[in-house]
């Protein structure tokens, strides 16, 4: 009997636990979101999930506000500390950005993109929210890969590529992220991007 009520506090304790970290940590998100001024709005999110041996792990992939400025969160693996960067984007960066985020064709992408590849245990998932005149919408890439999808001649359309694409330059040249800078010199993200 005693043995079942430790069992039972403890599995209170761990979600009580559990439910005060998940508040926190969206709290702190927020009030990230705000630290670039009270009228900037957020125009880019890409929340990066992580899944690992039955769990999600959540980080702020990137995140760009209307007046330039940049972040990039500690991409997560298990429990790293999260280390927040900062960068304010050239005003030709930015427009290219925003030209992008305006594109008719990306209203047209499908809500979910599943993985192109196979996967044993571990996978990431980007949740990519843009804002269009005041609405939000949201496009889940679950490991985006676009010579992966070509591979399996289930291309991705070239406005997510070049979204894509477009993400892990910011990733890169914000936090410095080598995976992030690595994959954006490929041959289908210099294509996308036009770069030669």
């Amino acid at each position: 009997m005693t043995h079942v009520l430790t069992r039972t506090v403890l599995l209170t304790l761990f979600a009580a636990g559990a439910l005060v970290y998940g508040g926190r940590n969206d709290s702190a998100e927020a009030a990230n979101a705000l630290k670039s001024g009270p009228s900037s709005k957020v125009i880019l999110e890409v929340i990066n999930r992580h899944f690992t041996v039955g769990k999600k792990i959540r980080s702020v992939y990137l995140r760009v506000s209307s007046d330039g400025t940049a972040e990039c969160h500690t991409e997560k693996y298990w429990d790293e500390p999260d280390i927040v960067k900062t960068k304010v984007l050239a005003r030709e960066d930015l427009e290219r950005l925003r030209v992008l985020l305006e594109q008719p064709e990306l209203l047209s992408v499908k809500h979910r993109y599943e993985r192109m590849y196979p996967v044993i245990d571990s996978w990431m998932e980007w949740n990519i929210k843009l804002h269009h005149a005041g609405e939000a919408q949201i496009i889940e890439v679950a490991g985006f890969s676009p010579s992966a999808a070509k591979g399996r001649n289930q291309p991705y359309p070239d406005v997510l590529v070049k979204l894509g694409c477009s993400i892990w330059k910011l990733r890169s040249e914000v936090y410095g992220d080598q995976q992030a800078a690595r994959a954006v010199h490929s041959e289908e993200c210099n294509a996308a991007l036009g770069v030669h």
